[in-house]
């Protein structure tokens, strides 16, 4: 599944109009960007709150790590800023506020603690996958970007202490098994599960089990569809695809098997926890964004705006 691309979406506003800058940069495997809404199906209320805490993800990026970092934000970091805030609902604040992208109209932004531990991992997790590409492909261009997280990286991972070296240790084994050429497609994707389980572990309380569990199936589903995604550009370039190696007949039918069974254990997990803010949001990213991605095999990673 590598190396990947990451084509990041510059809002440029004109008067009246919007013009959509493509700008594509080099990084390591694009797993990110598919626990995301199903905009069509949100109320406006719903969407507008989704939209704040996107807006607010990247007003804590920019506050405490730069405006490059910025370039790490993305969908999946927003659905775990908004089921640990559903869970735990700490104080909000919320505002409202111009930036480069709407220099025009005021956007709402909405933060509390567990913004800033999202835009922690964000760094966390791109500097090493910029690392990562940099090590198995001699890609300079991921070299260079992770050269200019460094300073973010080494703030970040002062913050989280010992997640950032679990980090560290599942992608590598992410990695090796990958050069490994390993057919056992759980061995694989249970690496990106205990990866995301401990990030959904906020806080060690009455709920870890649950968090722990959410975030494992998460991460399996994060690892299956971005297989699911590569599998005929993997076969055409002889790069690694667990599901490619798989000895059965309709391959396509039983990764989506696959999912839709991760899918099932995730919202059982879900459905455990008392959420009352923002379910219909968190409902419809698991009962329908997440569903979708099965039918659209191209990962669209516009921001909302």
């Amino acid at each position: 599944m590598r190396p990947g691309s990451l084509f990041t979406k510059f809002i440029l506003i004109k008067e009246d109009s919007l013009d959509t800058i493509n700008k594509k940069i080099e990084m390591s495997e694009p797993m990110f960007g598919y626990i995301n809404i199903n905009k069509m199906e949100l109320k406006f209320k719903e969407y507008y709150s989704y939209k704040g805490y996107y807006c607010g993800l990247c007003k804590s990026l920019k506050t405490k790590y730069g405006n490059i970092s910025r370039l790490t934000l993305n969908y999946d970091m927003t659905f775990l800023i908004l089921l640990l805030t559903s869970l735990y609902e700490p104080d909000n604040k919320i505002y409202n506020e111009r930036c480069l992208v709407h220099p025009k109209e005021k956007q709402l932004i909405i933060q509390n603690d567990i913004t800033d531990y999202a835009a922690s991992l964000n760094v966390v997790l791109s500097y090493y996958n910029m690392l990562d590409n940099w090590k198995d492909d001699r890609d300079y261009k991921s070299l260079a970007a992770a050269k200019i997280l460094e300073k973010g990286f080494k703030k970040s991972s002062s913050v989280l202490n010992d997640l950032t070296e679990t980090v560290k240790l599942c992608l590598n084994n992410i990695s090796m098994l990958e050069k490994q050429n390993i057919d056992d497609i759980d061995a694989v994707s249970n690496e990106f599960g205990y990866m995301m389980e401990e990030m959904f572990l906020y806080k060690k309380d009455h709920w870890e089990q649950s968090l722990r569990k959410i975030g494992f199936y998460i991460g399996k589903y994060i690892y299956f569809i971005d297989a699911y995604d590569d599998m005929k550009k993997d076969e055409e370039k002889g790069s690694y695809n667990p599901f490619n190696k798989l000895n059965i007949e309709n391959k396509e039918e039983y990764a989506r098997s696959l999912l839709m069974l991760n899918l099932s254990l995730l919202s059982d997990e879900i459905e455990k926890l008392p959420l009352v803010q923002d379910k219909g949001i968190i409902d419809n990213i698991i009962y329908s964004g997440m569903l979708n991605k099965f039918d659209n095999k191209e990962t669209n990673y516009e921001r909302p705006i």
